[in-house]
């Protein structure tokens, strides 16, 4: 008995050996995957006299929206103010968005486009004002950034002229037209010594074309220490290392009003340096002045009256719309119908109930009557 089981132990072992002698056989005799030879980096040629450039500093990343439309908020510190009429203050007209008013309202008895439009320039002026409030143009990211073509379904018009003096409502997104008010106001800001971190430069720089050889604004950060020190340091600057750039920026600070002749636009931007170089809001023009005011006092408290007259104007709207559709507001065609079958169906339940009471006191008054004929014989 222990032959036959030491016999089948060899054999298995045997078996085992072979089929590990086999295994490794093919493993050998399978082809292996051909490895390529990394290619040698090849470097691209500098153009002549590149080495003469200043290199760029680091920039600014460009603005990305985290806000949208169907997600747009204000501000906490807004949402404590009072509105001008019942459901009009800042927080109300907040929580009917997409309902009484803006893009997606879909069938609903709102406010109609053009004026809803002007409800969201007055939110996107409000962030521009807290944005110079804190000296940040970041705030404006908190803004929906969706393209036009992307909203024009929902009823965007193009009615606004860019060249009137005026918020330009439909060309541009609301994080996109808070940053155009915002990036230059803080440039002229750091300019005029208001606004001390070089980034309110370097914002205003990375938004300038960036086309040329060399690009007019080789070395931000040099651009922006020189401004730093002052306008007559950052007009040497500009005149020494970018002289294409002088006229035009003369025009865009306005520092003197001799640069701008009868143009209204260009006296405007003269008010604004005046302004914030000598400290004193009401000398800003009037689209400033709150952003002034809350730049230098460093508080969002002067952007209130934004928000006040948003709500003066969204209950003007809204007293309007409910006249044309007789008291319905926010609400769908079916919805309205349903209503006035409800209140249908109520006032045919009232007079059921009012005809059924007066048929039961006739009854009653009647048996009084009897009663009180018998008694009497």
């Amino acid at each position: 008995m222990k032959k036959i089981i030491i016999g089948v132990v060899v054999i298995l072992a045997a078996a085992l050996v072979g089929l590990k002698y086999f295994a490794a056989k093919n493993q050998v005799g399978m082809p292996q995957p051909a490895t390529q030879p990394q290619a040698e980096q090849q470097g691209v040629a500098l153009p002549p006299g590149s080495t003469d450039y200043i290199p760029p500093s680091p920039m600014p990343t460009s603005a990305q929206a985290t806000g949208s439309f169907e997600q747009l908020a204000l501000p906490a510190a807004a949402l404590d103010l009072k509105g001008a009429c019942e459901g009009g203050s800042p927080k109300e007209i907040m929580e009917n968005h997409g309902k009484t008013w803006g893009y997606f309202t879909g069938r609903n008895l709102a406010i109609e486009p053009i004026k809803t439009q002007d409800i969201y320039n007055h939110i996107w002026d409000y962030y521009a004002c807290t944005a110079a409030s804190r000296q940040d143009s970041s705030i404006c990211s908190e803004l929906p950034g969706e393209n036009v073509k992307d909203v024009a379904k929902f009823g965007v018009p193009s009615f606004e002229n860019p060249k009137v003096d005026s918020k330009i409502g439909a060309f541009m997104t609301p994080m996109d037209l808070c940053r155009k008010k915002t990036v230059l106001f803080l440039f002229k800001a750091y300019a005029a010594g208001k606004a001390k971190d070089q980034r309110n430069c370097l914002d205003f720089v990375s938004e300038q074309p960036s086309e040329g050889q060399p690009p007019l604004f080789a070395n931000p950060a040099e651009f922006c220490t020189a401004v730093s020190k002052g306008f007559d340091s950052a007009f040497s600057y500009i005149k020494k290392k970018m002289p294409q750039a002088y006229p035009p920026a003369e025009r865009l600070m306005a520092i003197t009003a001799d640069v701008c002749g009868s143009d209204a636009a260009c006296l405007a931007d003269h008010d604004l340096w005046t302004g914030l170089f000598t400290g004193n809001p009401a000398k800003c023009p009037d689209a400033y002045k709150p952003n002034c005011a809350a730049l230098l006092q460093n508080s969002p408290g002067p952007c209130a009256p934004i928000l006040a007259d948003m709500s003066q104007k969204y209950c003007a709207y809204r007293k309007e719309q409910m006249k044309k559709s007789g008291g319905f507001f926010g609400v769908t065609p079916e919805e309205v119908k349903e209503s006035l079958a409800e209140a249908a169906r109520k006032k045919a339940e009232e007079e059921r109930l009012r005809k059924q009471e007066e048929t039961t006191t006739k009854q009653v008054n009647e048996k009084v009557r009897k009663l009180m004929g018998k008694k009497g014989e």
